[in-house]
């Protein structure tokens, strides 16, 4: 049967701002205890910002300034990924047959498919250009990413990137947006895929999942608004994604003849630290596994589609697959929506 083999998957971020500083910017606004007290109790350390507030402050910038310069940064950032992973798993960008696209913070078209010729990847490459999604964003990404590379036995790059710098919002801030203020980190990550085949080192993608829990559809959305990204994160998500992460995990199970404990690790989406915990309460999930996340989270904050990307690279690194070995990665969004991708080593 014809598979598709992940040869890569390399995550990059911009220069970190380290929260203490970034807690000062807030100190004389309305609501600038409240992010004080947030980022104190977050778990996240740094996180990448291509605009540094402490260089130059966003928050009163128009929505085409966002726009503008997210679509210029993210070009960069997705540029120096997708050149990282193709020098690691040894292709040339004259040897891609498809660029797939994966945002929810950059809207232009042409837009992160425009790197398909400063790259130097022939005309004929084809493209796909997928967003908003989110967190979730990468998984559904890959599936299709390894749908195209099972039928047309070429090779495929994904790039993941979401920049939430651009977008500060300006004050007043309640705990909410207080949230959202620290959480959301800025990154890219790209996935090289090729056809599977003998002596080929990888991650083959063996199965996916999808669950939607529509009723609680309003507890995380993310829209464009007059003054930029908007992003609404009820404090219920945890509780939300803990309650529905075992079905599309049982699925996959279930249909692959696997149990919890043939899973090697577990990819977890750093989605901020009580979803950290409790998916590893409702899961059981292996330290290990969850201390790559805790630290994907703790240097990055939530990049949203790169994220678990991020986390995946971490664990194929430290504890790469044996041939024939499972892992799970999993990663939430609005929706709200579940993902989970099944793995095995080649």
């Amino acid at each position: 049967m014809p598979t598709a083999r992940i040869a890569d998957v390399s995550f990059t971020a911009p220069p970190a701002v380290k929260l203490d500083e970034f807690t000062a910017l807030f100190a004389t606004d309305p609501g600038g205890d409240e992010v004080a007290r947030v980022i104190k109790s977050s778990a996240i350390d740094a996180k990448g910002m291509a605009v540094n507030p402490l260089v130059e402050d966003p928050r009163r910038w128009s929505v085409r300034e966002r726009m503008d310069r997210g679509l210029r940064d993210a070009r960069a950032l997705g540029a120096e990924a997708i050149s990282l992973s193709l020098g690691r798993a040894g292709l040339r960008p004259d040897e891609v047959g498809l660029l797939a696209t994966a945002t929810t913070t950059t809207h232009s078209a042409p837009g992160l498919d425009g790197l398909l010729h400063e790259l130097g990847m022939p005309r004929d490459t084809e493209s796909l250009s997928l967003g908003p999604m989110g967190c979730y964003a990468a998984l559904p990404a890959l599936a299709a990413c390894r749908n195209w590379v099972e039928v047309h036995r070429r090779p495929a790059v994904l790039l993941c990137v979401d920049l939430f710098s651009p977008h500060l919002q300006a004050p007043p801030y309640d705990k909410e947006r207080a949230i959202v203020l620290t959480l959301f980190g800025d990154g890219a990550a790209a996935v090289v895929l090729r056809p599977g085949e003998p002596g080929l080192p990888g991650l083959d993608v063996v199965d996916g999942a999808m669950l939607t829990a529509p009723e609680f559809a309003d507890d995380l959305q993310v829209h464009v608004g007059d003054d930029g990204m908007r992003i609404r994160l009820a404090p219920t998500m945890p509780d939300v994604v803990a309650s529905a992460v075992r079905e599309p995990v049982d699925a996959l199970l279930t249909r692959n003849g696997l149990r919890d404990e043939d899973m090697t690790w577990w990819a977890l989406h750093p989605g901020g630290r009580r979803i950290i915990d409790r998916v590893e309460e409702e899961l059981g999930l292996p330290e290990a596994s969850v201390e790559e996340s805790r630290a994907a989270m703790r240097e990055y904050g939530n990049t949203a589609a790169p994220a678990v990307l991020g986390v995946l690279e971490r664990l194929q690194r430290t504890r790469p697959l044996a041939s024939g070995e499972h892992a799970m990665a999993l990663a939430f969004g609005p929706g709200a929506t579940l993902w989970a991708t099944l793995l095995r080593g080649a």
